[in-house]
């Protein structure tokens, strides 16, 4: 529009809207004080100097009102956050158990939201207790990336097998590009978590992660669980930068293991042969055969000749 007397119908006419949508455009523009005169009569452009200013001091205004109901929000979090943790702290026992699914992960929460200074975690085979049995672990990664974006040092040891599948290690390095410090090594007994040095969490049963969690609060089992952290924490590697491995590369790497699968190896035996426990040993080939998209181990051991890395 010029700085020169126009109607709504004459402009509309000249972009093409119809005479209602050009009175709609006319009485917002009006209502903004970017036009002057009257959606029925002429109108005409106000200096965008004049039009212009009163609209960001609106502005202003506003996102001035939205920090303080934020930090408004915040406090009333902080607050609500402090009660809770005396009403817990109250009736805190130097040992407790969260028994079941809905427990531990309801516990993998209240980790995520209280940690002050460090969470160290022992990522043993399988999912974190609270967390079903699949390859998606998204959500407990989003817990810890959130731990660590409050500021929080986590450090997290997971199994060298993790690359069998590429979501677990793209979940690893989601995770670290949050602060998450993570380590690999080849084994790992069960899962713990260590928080603020302060207390530290077991699964109950290392063979089933819908058991829940012991938590232990005395000095010595939380002196222990440190020992055995940083034991396997000097020894680990830190994580590989992603290198996209092709089908070949991931096959070549297990090879051993496949190996034995072709020579009718025990399950037993297997892990003797890995260094690692049977159950540890059962879930990698059952890894293996969901990423090659088989569905036994024959099929798998098939595969591996057929791409030439059996006889």
């Amino acid at each position: 529009m010029t700085r020169s007397a126009s109607t709504a119908k004459g402009v509309g006419d000249s972009m093409g809207l119809s005479p209602q949508e050009a009175r709609l455009v006319a009485e917002r523009l009006l209502a903004l004080g970017l036009l002057a005169g009257s959606a029925e009569g002429e109108l005409r452009a106000v200096h965008p100097v004049l039009a212009c200013h009163p609209l960001l001091e609106r502005a202003e205004r506003r996102l001035a009102r939205q920090r303080k109901e934020l930090e408004l929000g915040r406090a009333t979090v902080d607050e609500l956050a402090a009660e809770f943790s005396m009403e817990t702290s109250s009736s805190l026992s130097e040992a407790e158990v969260h028994r079941g699914a809905a427990a531990a992960w309801s516990f993998l929460e209240h980790v995520a939201a209280t940690a002050s200074t460090s969470v160290q975690c022992i990522a043993a085979s399988g999912a974190a207790p609270g967390v079903g049995e699949t390859s998606d672990y998204t959500a407990i990664s989003e817990l810890a990336a959130f731990t660590a974006r409050r500021g929080t040092h986590v450090q997290l040891l997971l199994l060298e097998s993790i690359d069998i599948l590429p979501s677990l290690v793209d979940g690893a390095h989601a995770m670290a590009a949050t602060g998450v410090e993570i380590r690999t090594v080849p084994t790992l007994p069960v899962w713990v978590f260590i928080v603020d040095d302060e207390y530290v969490a077991t699964a109950l049963d290392p063979a089933d992660n819908q058991a829940g969690f012991m938590v232990v609060r005395t000095p010595g089992a939380v002196a222990a669980a440190a020992d055995l952290f940083i034991r396997h924490w000097r020894g680990a590697s830190p994580l590989a930068t992603p290198d996209y491995q092709t089908a070949r590369d991931l096959m070549q790497k297990h090879r051993e293991l496949i190996a034995l699968l072709a020579d009718e190896v025990k399950d037993e035996a297997i892990a003797r042969r890995l260094g690692v426990s049977a159950s540890t040993a059962r879930r990698r080939i059952k890894d293996l055969c969901r990423e090659f998209e088989v569905n036994t181990r024959t099929q798998l051991v098939i595969r591996a000749c057929r791409m030439g890395l059996l006889d």
